[in-house]
């Protein structure tokens, strides 16, 4: 989907620049999400060891104005934006195989907040993309509510605090296929095997990663979503043909490697990833 300068979308709904929902101010969006830290206190010592970071999910809410038009009036929309934003209490990644996704799904979020790079680095510009749901919706009832001005707010929330390219990136081939993530988190890949051998592994030629396949059916594809690290086969987990690996493949961010494949050719779909 495209979308204008500070124009923002969730399962297609528009809002944003253009539309009658102006958003007022976004907080969570901008910057990290919040850390998950594992240092730990140097005991008679002063200070800590410094522990590994982990960022946790990420909670974005819209403050949002909602007003009336030459079409409709502000509680018209008002009602199609609570339609859009109906809080969903549990939310599944979804497969990215597949064409239909099962209710209970989380929400494809859009956004695009300027067109315009700066400095010449244009990673920063253009659609972007994550997963998420509502999860709650805030609204004050006052005298301006009944006149047609109504504001309110929307709480999202995205467990993968990471947010994507629009735009796809797709390696195929079996030897030292190049793998390019301009982004500045790390983005796994999905991994699709068409024609897979019973047996075979795919080794990251770089960092040294390897995962070793074996038992494979030969008369289905092999998916591999190292996102959601799950192996599937004709819709049905396949994780049992994963017999050994020191790591779970992916590609860090600012970092150019290349995998080779030894159980069939790779179709590799992902994007530069940013947090």
């Amino acid at each position: 989907m495209s979308l204008s300068n500070y124009q923002f979308s969730f399962n297609g709904f528009n809002f944003g620049a253009g539309t009658p929902y102006v958003v007022e101010s976004i907080d969570g969006l901008g910057g990290t999400s919040p850390l998950r830290v594992q240092d730990e206190i140097r005991g008679y010592n002063d200070g800590s060891f410094s522990g590994r970071d982990f960022y946790d999910a990420r909670t974005v809410t819209f403050n949002v104005l909602i007003t009336g038009d030459g079409s409709h009036n502000a509680q018209y929309y008002y009602k199609q934006f609570q339609t859009a934003f109906a809080p969903l209490v549990l939310g599944y990644y979804p497969d990215a195989s597949a064409s239909i996704q099962p209710q209970g799904t989380l929400g494809l979020f859009q956004f695009q907040l300027t067109s315009d790079s700066y400095s010449g680095d244009s990673t920063v510009t253009g659609n972007r993309r994550m997963w998420g749901r509502p999860r709650l919706v805030t609204t004050p009832i006052d005298p301006e509510f009944a006149f047609g001005y109504i504001q309110t707010s929307v709480e999202m929330y995205f467990p993968d605090p990471r947010y994507y390219d629009e735009t796809a990136k797709t390696a195929t081939g079996t030897s030292a296929v190049s793998l390019s993530n301009n982004g500045w988190a790390t983005t796994c890949p999905l991994i699709t095997i068409n024609s897979p051998s019973a047996s075979g592994s795919i080794t990251d030629n770089v960092l040294g990663y390897s995962m070793a396949f074996s038992n494979v059916s030969t008369s289905y594809p092999l998916v591999i979503d190292l996102l959601t690290r799950t192996i599937t086969q004709n819709g049905v987990y396949a994780r049992n043909t994963l017999t050994s690996f020191n790591y779970w493949l992916n590609v860090p961010g600012m970092f150019t490697t290349n995998w080779t494949s030894t159980i069939g050719s790779m179709s590799i779909t992902y994007r530069n990833a940013y947090l």
